[in-house]
This record gives structure tokens, sequence and C-alpha cells, in this order.
């Protein structure tokens, strides 16, 4: 199985679940349907000093809230698909470069006990990234060659809601594993697995209601992760380095059926 279908797969079975927890109780009133948005936005992800990704991305987002089992609990999941340009200051650049990534969080109300959109909230999170960086690349006269990496992280994160227009989102990296499939690039190399420990992320975003009873969430986010671990390969040390990524763009929100 490719990355690429590993992350669909993934992402099909985690859309399905949030469908199966929305709708699986037909029979209870209590339960609410899962609301629907599409967004579109930037996405520039930046290697100090090493290369960058810029491109457009597009987006699928879904919450499930006041389902009957857990009342005060808010499942989210959020699925963006890009095509980013590479620039490497090393390397030269290449276009088309596909990346996928996909965020799932489950939060609860910290300072009460009935059902509740406003406060503070946390609870726990996963996110998964996936950069197609297959192809060729020249610079300088020297032809370097691409490969595909993935990362899984779990984070801690942390949310401040007004209830009804402004949300702060913010969150702490707990664990992370990224591959970079070396071996791709040259038969001698072994895939590469680090470990990464350090990060944070910040998002700012407000809900402009619409006539219909739609709504418009513009957004801003930032994503910094720290250097990862070291892994021998080949007479040398190969680490992951850290990145920042900033995401600008809007969610359309349907209204819930």
């Amino acid at each position: 199985m490719t990355h690429t279908t590993r992350f669909a797969y993934i992402t099909g079975i985690c859309l399905s679940l949030f469908s199966a927890l929305a709708w699986g109780q037909d029979a209870s009133p209590q339960t609410a349907p899962i609301q629907w948005g599409v967004s579109g936005g930037i996405n520039h992800y930046k290697e100090p000093n090493l290369m960058q990704l810029k491109g457009p991305e597009a987006g699928l987002h879904a919450r499930l809230s006041h389902w009957a089992e857990m009342p005060n609990a808010q499942f989210e999941g959020d699925v963006f698909l890009g095509k980013q340009k590479y620039t490497s200051i090393n390397s030269g650049s290449l276009n088309n470069v596909t990346n996928l990534e996909t965020r799932w969080r489950a939060l609860v109300p910290l300072f009460s006990e009935t059902v509740t959109q406003e406060g503070w909230f946390s609870g726990l999170a996963m996110h998964t990234l996936w950069n197609d960086l297959r192809g060729t690349t020249t610079f300088q006269g020297t032809t370097y060659g691409g490969y595909q990496r993935g990362a899984t992280q779990l984070w801690l994160p942390v949310r401040w809601s007004s209830g009804d227009m402004w949300t702060i989102d913010a969150g702490v990296l707990i664990y992370g594993r990224h591959t970079s499939k070396l071996s791709e690039v040259n038969h001698s190399y072994q895939d590469i697995t680090n470990t990464q420990h350090g990060g944070q992320y910040a998002q700012l975003s407000m809900k402009l209601g619409l006539s219909n009873g739609d709504a418009l969430r513009p957004f801003v986010r930032y994503t910094h992760l720290a250097d990862s671990n070291t892994v021998p390969m080949g007479g040398k040390n190969w680490l992951e380095p850290e990145s920042d990524r900033w995401q600008v763009g809007a969610i359309w929100e349907f209204a819930a059926p």
C-alpha cells in the first residue's frame, strides 16, 4: 500500500466514523448531525536556510457536537489537500508537490459541566502530514532526486471561544514520528524515522454569519516544529530540521441540517 493510498484510507475511515457517530442513532432526538464546511487558502511551509513549500490548498471540515452519548464533547476533523512549489537553496525547485494534512480533535469544556460552546476547552488531537517530493530537480548542473515524507503527531490542544465570533486555538506537541523514504533517492540509503517532541501551534479564527444560516470563518494559523532527534545512516546523523508553517484561508461552514 502506497503512502497516498494509506493516508486516503485513514482519512476515509475517520470521516466514516464521524458519519457513524452522527447518524448511527437516528431514533434519538438528541443526536446531532455533522456540521460540514469547505475551505480555500494558502499554505507556506519553510525550513529556515534550507527549503520552502508554498501554494494553494483546499479543505474539508466536519464537526460533531451535542452527541447523545457525550453531550459535552466536540469531535472535529479537517482534511487539507494542497499543490505547492518546492524551492531549495541547494537543490533547485519542483512544481505541483502534493501536500496532504489531516487533523482530528476531541475537546471537552474545562470549567463547565453543562453543554456549552463558549469558554475554555481541551482534550487530545492527532495530526498527519504527507508530502510527495518525488521527481528530479537541477541546481548548478547537478540533478537531485526527491522522495516521500510522512508524519503522525499527537498534540495537547487548548481552545478559547467567545461562543459567537472569536476562537483561539493553541497546542503543544506531545510526540511525533516523521518518516523520510530516502531509499527512493538512492537504493544504498535506508528510510529514516525521526521522533519529535518540540512543537507549538496557534490559530485565530472568527465567525461571520450569513443570511442563509451558513457562516464564513476566516483563519490564520502558525505551526512551529523543533529539530527532531538524530538517526545514524551511511556515516551521517540525519534529522528532521525545525520548520515553520503559515496557513491563511477561510472556511465556508454550512448550516446544520
